[in-house]
């Protein structure tokens, strides 16, 4: 058999049979080798799921019924992954249900150690192997299930059964559909999901909120779908995944200087609060919100107080699936186009990290309980607060890497630099001047400092006291390379 994995994913390897959707879902910019313009460009709501197939992650897709969920996980369980482990294939489509057990489907009796004088019943307890090793576990509709019963799901979140690991060398990919519960009405049948469960699953694709367009409506119908659930023919590029899932884990474990500085300001620069005695958010955030006057005087640029900050888990999440964006802007692209890394990382916490983090509050009073109509919301407003300082950080984060790390600089009319005392000492000498000559002027500034009389803190409602702290790290780790 031949190893797939020494051949190189296509982005039309990834392709679905049926299941359809352009509708824009996120916005980059990128920079071909060679070029000095920047092009703007989009990605569909149907590359946010082949972004989590190629970093092994897990999805969660809740929408409404006959949107397109079902077929999603369905034309990759069987066209990305051969179809149920049980029959050849390395996708498990576990069933859900009150009935449901993980030890029932995972574990099974081996028959040759039941009888007497063959040691205790519990030994002859084996491992399913094919289930065990298969590279993704599909759970449709898993709301079907009461929350008391839910819990034994969550070992398939974790990649794991009990202390036995799912998948291949690290990999396993977990996806999971529900009919959410609305404002005004439930769904016949359909369960709460528990908390818990839903935490798993890192990455949320919002299929009712990135709905299927009237053209997909079209391709749809001509690709013969009949309304039910269309199985895709049987095909397996799961070595070809795996490849690129090696070469996203490496990727991930390296240092990447502007995209974590960005990613830095969703959990260090959303710790921010300015009611707290610490400056931080804590266990009562957001119930001192209300009070607070940054919100009376800011109404319509505070972030502060729609999110609060991802864990550093959380964190390393978002990290992956920006890198696993980048992969597949690359497959679609071409391998030397450069992504924006602010956008990148605005693009990647809009998908990552609503679970929990988001003023549930305000999710119901001024977003009528749409999840990702908040966390676009979020989204922003962050890049309102941050990308008119994006040049300023880029230029910092450039000279910390050469080893000066400073946020501190120098301004000689409309031109500036960033600060360093060889500079200073020459423009000192100059500034003197000569009778015949003009002086030199100059003045040291901060940008954070002083943003029409206030602090970044202030006029923002996100931290920057990390960002020195993080140029003298990155300086002292790229020092003498």
């Amino acid at each position: 058999m031949t190893d797939l994995r020494n051949e190189k994913l296509t982005y039309d390897d990834l392709n679905y049979p049926t299941f359809v959707n352009t509708h824009d879902a996120v916005s980059l910019t990128i920079q071909e080798a060679g070029k000095e313009e920047q092009t703007p460009i989009t990605l569909p709501a149907s590359d946010i799921p082949k972004v989590v197939e190629i970093i092994g992650g897990h999805l969660f897709a809740p929408g409404d019924t006959r949107t397109g969920k079902s077929q999603l996980i369905s034309d990759i369980h069987r066209n990305h992954f051969g179809g149920s482990a049980d029959d050849g294939g390395k996708s498990n489509w576990i069933p859900t249900g009150n009935s449901f057990t993980s030890e029932g489907y995972f574990m099974t009796l081996d028959q040759s150690k039941i009888g007497e004088g063959k040691g205790m019943l519990n030994e002859s307890r084996v491992p399913v192997k094919a289930r065990i090793g298969a590279l993704c576990n599909m759970l449709d509709e898993v709301n079907l299930t009461i929350p008391e019963v839910q819990p034994e799901y969550f070992g398939i979140g974790e990649n794991r059964h009990k202390d036995i690991p799912l998948g291949k060398d690290g990999y396993c990919l977990c996806m999971a559909t529900c009919n959410l519960n609305k404002v005004n009405g439930d769904f016949a049948g359909a369960s709460q999901l528990n908390r818990a469960l839903l935490n798993r699953f890192g990455i949320g694709l919002d299929i009712d909120y990135y709905h299927a367009t009237d053209e997909d409506k079209n391709e749809v119908n001509r690709r013969m779908a009949t309304g039910t659930l269309k199985l895709a023919p049987i095909r397996d590029i799961s070595e070809k995944i795996l490849g690129a899932y090696e070469e996203i884990n490496k990727r991930a474990g390296e240092s990447e200087p502007y995209l974590d500085a960005y990613l830095r300001f969703f959990s260090s620069g959303l710790a921010f609060c300015s009611k707290d005695k610490d400056s931080r958010k804590k266990k009562v955030w957001p119930m001192k919100c209300g009070e607070c006057d940054f919100q009376k005087d800011n109404l319509e640029s505070r972030v502060c107080h729609l999110a609060k900050h991802s864990n550093q888990g959380t964190l390393e999440g978002i990290k992956r699936f920006a890198v696993g964006m980048k992969y597949l802007v690359e497959l679609k692209h071409g391998e030397d186009v450069q992504v924006n890394p602010f956008e990148l990382a605005l693009e990647s916490f809009k998908f990552t990290t609503y679970h929990g983090n988001l003023n549930q509050i305000e999710t119901m009073s001024t977003y009528g309980g749409e999840d990702q109509e908040h966390m676009e919301e979020v989204v922003s407003r962050l890049r309102k607060s941050i990308e008119p300082y994006t040049n300023y950080i880029n230029s910092c984060i450039e000279s910390a890497l050469k080893g000066n790390a400073e946020i501190r600089f120098i301004q000689m009319g409309d031109t500036y630099e960033i600060y360093s005392e060889e500079i200073e000492e020459k423009l000192k000498a100059l500034s003197k001047g000569s009778p015949k000559k003009s002086k030199i002027t100059y003045t040291i500034a901060e940008p954070f400092k002083n943003l029409n009389g206030k602090s970044f803190e202030d006029a923002t409602g996100l931290s920057i006291g990390w960002f020195k702290g993080y140029l003298e790290f990155i300086s002292k780790v790229n020092k003498g390379k």
